[in-house]
């Protein structure tokens, strides 16, 4: 007699964001499982894809009967990924209940404590830690996880990175509700828009970033299967823009002329864009993108000030900024400019420097988001430890988000010398003073080639208009 499947359910809780991104965690966890167990069947549910109520994701989690079940979990929506838990144990009473991400990577103890339905916490990478549990190895040996045994919670000894990405296959899209991914301007001049990533891993050490997954190491693809993936992309679904979202596509910037000399060898026609340092290009390399198809770069910039530079440990100079900024814009490729309020040491002289600066090197596009201080980020620790003013305060529900960058849900701030109130009403004037100005809106009208350019430029300032009269 044939053997009985293993039947894994992997969920993406509801989200508030318009925009939903197919997961692609999930994604590489459920083509590795099928490609190293033929006698896995894996369903999925994304609740944020498809605006799902709990009742409904309840009904769609009883139906896959399933054995395990994965839950991905973040911490400003960690409300929202218990509430999915509690759903899931509901459906599937007799099921083992597994959460993996950011948040539970960070404190996977305080998770497994506060979840009286979840059985495991995940550490890090997924796809093993899946594959083994799957595969009914027993939990003592499992490195990795956080787990109950009666009354007691065990850790197990920390798992090694994954180190030769080549040998995962490619995220499986297909199991994934492909038409209800949405991407917000700029991202998505060219549609069907698709992510990728590419890398794990980066060895910088900014304060406010937490690294719980992916960790430290980084470990890249190799440019044959970045192009193999691509050319995948363009013929399973009519690609006609992908995004790396890679932590700095051009780290190794060798590599990354590498990537662009394959997609120029195979022809591959393609819009896409990345998110790199400021640091981390140069005039060869950008010229290169330029013609392999990249459109628009995006470079955290943070902060105008050096002092709050190198109070968060980023790691380069405001001069390293401005220089990165002109010559992107002298070889042709759009910038975006991700600026941060809020950050220790803050203050409205800062945040006035940081608005200067962004109207200094004229990116075609600005977001300002205000600090979230994550669970197990080094800052966060810090903080705990008083070795940077200011205290934390946690944003509810209840509280007036309008003017930020954030969804309903629960977020953590650093209130220094300004207090959140402060923060949002300063990168809403930010924004403001940066998108009215006269010199910004000729510049976007001179960048219209087209009919599709100008709904392009026409969604993307609704957009913007929308976020600041909220």
């Amino acid at each position: 007699m044939p053997s009985v499947k293993m039947k894994i359910l992997l969920v993406n809780p509801p989200g508030e964001f318009r925009t939903p991104v197919l997961p692609l965690g999930l994604a590489s966890i459920a083509a590795y499982l099928k490609d190293k167990n033929k006698n896995i069947d894996i369903s999925v549910i994304d609740g944020w894809a498809e605006n799902l109520e709990y009742a409904e994701l309840e009904k769609r989690a009883r139906q896959t009967q399933a054995d395990i079940v994965g839950v991905y979990m973040l911490s400003p929506i960690y409300s929202k990924g218990k509430r999915t838990v509690e759903a899931c144990r509901r459906a599937l009473p007799d099921a083992l209940i597994v959460a993996g991400g950011p948040h539970p990577s960070a404190v996977p103890a305080e998770t497994l404590k506060d979840i009286a339905q979840l059985d495991i916490c995940a550490i890090g990478e997924g796809e093993n830690i899946m594959l083994e549990l799957a595969e009914k190895k027993p939990f003592s040996e499992i490195d990795g996880i956080v787990y109950r045994e009666g009354q007691e919670i065990k850790i197990t000894k920390s798992r090694d990175c994954i180190k030769n990405l080549d040998e995962l296959p490619f995220p499986d899209r297909s199991i994934f509700p492909i038409k209800k991914y949405r991407t917000h301007p700029p991202y998505g001049r060219k549609n069907p828009y698709f992510s990728m990533i590419n890398s794990r891993g980066c060895p910088f050490q900014c304060a406010y970033c937490s690294k719980d997954v992916f960790k430290d190491s980084f470990r890249a693809r190799s440019p044959k299967k970045v192009c193999d993936e691509i050319e995948e992309l363009i013929a399973k679904y009519n690609a006609k823009e992908v995004h790396f979202y890679d932590d700095d596509f051009t780290l190794n910037m060798a590599r990354a002329e590498k990537i662009c000399d394959e997609m120029l060898r195979r022809k591959i026609k393609i819009l896409w864009s990345c998110t790199t340092r400021v640091d981390l290009v140069n005039g060869k390399l950008l010229n290169k993108m330029k013609k392999a198809g990249c459109w628009l770069i995006s470079y955290g910039v943070e902060s105008g000030s050096q002092q709050i530079l190198n109070s968060i440990n980023k790691g380069f100079t405001v001069e390293q900024i401005i220089s990165a900024f002109k010559i992107t814009k002298e070889i042709g490729i759009s910038t975006i400019g991700y600026f941060m309020a809020g950050l220790p040491g803050e203050t409205k002289e800062t945040i006035q420097e940081t608005l200067d600066l962004a109207k200094k090197i004229k990116p075609d596009f600005v977001t300002w988001g205000i600090l979230i201080v994550y669970p197990g980020s080094r800052l966060f620790k810090l903080i705990q430890q008083g070795k940077y003013q200011g205290k934390l305060r946690i944003l509810s529900n209840e509280e007036n988000l309008a003017g930020t960058y954030f969804g309903k849900g629960s977020y953590t701030v650093l209130e220094d010398n300004l207090t959140f109130e402060q923060l949002r009403e300063a990168i809403k004037k930010a924004n403001r003073e940066f998108y009215f100005r006269p010199r910004y809106i000729i510049q976007s009208l001179m960048s219209i080639r087209s009919l599709a350019d100008f709904k392009y430029y026409l969604n993307g300032g609704l957009e913007v208009i929308k976020s600041l009269l909220e």
